[in-house]
Parts: C-alpha cells; sequence; structure tokens
C-alpha cells in the first residue's frame, strides 16, 4: 500500500497538466487510479470537475464503491450519463440522485426502460437545477418503453419551466400526436431533438409542424421520422 504522504513519479508533474488528464478520465476510472494515492493528489480531486458514467456493464459493487466518494464530490460532477439498470440492479438513477445532490450538474443523459414515479421525480429534479443546460433521454437498447411511460416522459421533459435548461433529446419510439394540446412548453428551449415513430398514414415530415406552433424560441430541430411497419 501507498501512504498517504508518499512521493510518487506523478509528483513532477504541475497541476495544471493533472487538471488536462482528469478532464478526459470518467470519475470512476479517476477515483479507482487516483484517490488513495497520496495527499496531494487527493487535494487536486478536491478540485476537478467530473464526468459521471454508468454504463449496463456496470455491477452493482461498482455502484457503492463511485457513491461511497461521491459523498465528497457531488457538487463537482457537471455531466451525468447513467443507465437506469445495470448487471444485476435496475432503478439506478433513482437511487444515485437520491443518494447525492448533483447541483452543478450541466448536462444529463438517462438510458431508462421504463418509468417510475420515483424516476418521475427524479427527472423533475434534474430539471429544477440552475445550471442544467442539456437534457437527454434515450431508450434502453433491451426494452422497449411502454406507451403510457412515453407520455409522461414527454410532458414530464417538455413541460418544464427551467430557466437554463435549453437542449433536449427524446430518443424513443413516439408519435408525438398529442403535443399541440400541451398548455405550456419550456419557455427557453432552443434546441429540441426527437424519435417521431408511428405508422406511415399518422407521422410524417409534417409532424414537426406543431411542435414548430408551440416551441416559438426553437432555433434548431432534429427530428427523425421513423415509420413502423406493422405484422399482418
Amino acid at each position: 500500500f501507498i501512504q498517504m504522504d508518499a512521493y510518487t513519479h506523478f509528483e513532477d508533474l504541475s497541476n495544471e497538466i493533472f487538471f488536462e488528464i482528469f478532464d478526459y478520465l470518467h470519475a470512476f476510472d479517476i477515483f479507482t487510479a487516483f484517490a488513495s494515492l497520496n495527499k496531494r493528489i487527493l487535494s487536486i480531486l478536491q478540485s476537478i470537475r467530473l464526468h459521471l458514467i454508468i454504463l449496463n456493464s456496470h455491477y452493482d459493487r461498482e455502484i457503492h464503491f463511485l457513491s461511497s466518494h461521491l459523498i465528497f464530490h457531488a457538487h463537482q460532477v457537471i455531466s451525468l450519463k447513467c443507465c437506469d439498470t445495470i448487471r444485476n440492479r435496475s432503478s439506478i438513477i433513482s437511487l444515485l440522485c437520491d443518494r447525492h445532490h448533483f447541483v452543478n450538474l450541466h448536462s444529463c443523459i438517462f438510458i431508462i426502460d421504463s418509468m417510475s414515479s420515483e424516476l418521475e421525480n427524479t427527472i423533475k429534479q434534474i430539471q429544477s437545477l440552475n445550471r442544467i443546460v442539456s437534457f437527454f433521454i434515450i431508450q434502453s437498447d433491451n426494452k422497449k418503453i411502454n406507451e403510457k411511460d412515453k407520455y409522461s416522459i414527454t410532458r414530464t421533459i417538455l413541460m418544464n419551466n427551467s430557466s437554463s435548461l435549453c437542449s433536449v433529446k427524446l430518443h424513443y419510439d413516439y408519435d408525438y400526436l398529442n403535443i399541440s394540446t400541451y398548455t405550456s412548453i419550456a419557455s427557453n428551449l432552443i434546441s429540441l431533438e426527437l424519435l417521431i415513430s408511428g405508422s406511415s398514414n399518422k407521422v410524417s415530415i409534417y409532424s414537426i409542424l406543431p411542435i414548430l406552433r408551440i416551441c416559438h424560441r426553437i432555433r434548431y430541430l432534429h427530428g427523425i421520422i421513423k415509420y413502423e411497419i406493422l405484422s399482418e
């Protein structure tokens, strides 16, 4: 074991180089490799920006390890990409956000396969953060989100009152036929990406028109039209 006051060859590097190195690494890798190296590195870790990524290939023990370090570093997390289901556990997003407050989060990507009241509350919590700029919801490769959950997610994301959120991506199969009934849309939203999916008699390039009518400040709209082939 290396003593916390031990000298290593890393000591020859300047703090600026450390900041550059750590900015390219994910939080899990940083804590695994550097958290117990020595006092100087530990001090630098108190000041860096953190990018937190949790994939479906992670295990529960790795999440607990990561969480133990986030107790002291959650305020440094500026980007979060999280799968809600990992190898041996589900509902990871709510678990993580209940334990830690990412007050300086700028960008957030959730990869989900279902919606729960806990997850909906977590999404609202993220949207209320003062520094959040971009929020992406992506459908898991393993399981499709049901129609009721898609409806709930879409309303929760688009009908928010965030003063900072300006970029949204909703990447799950949905027709958005009811979007014209929304009473209000995020007022500061300037970038929107949607996967518009349905049968050819329901969705088309003209499906973006109701979106443009209610999203008055949109400057960048990326719409992917996907036709569903109905089985006979």
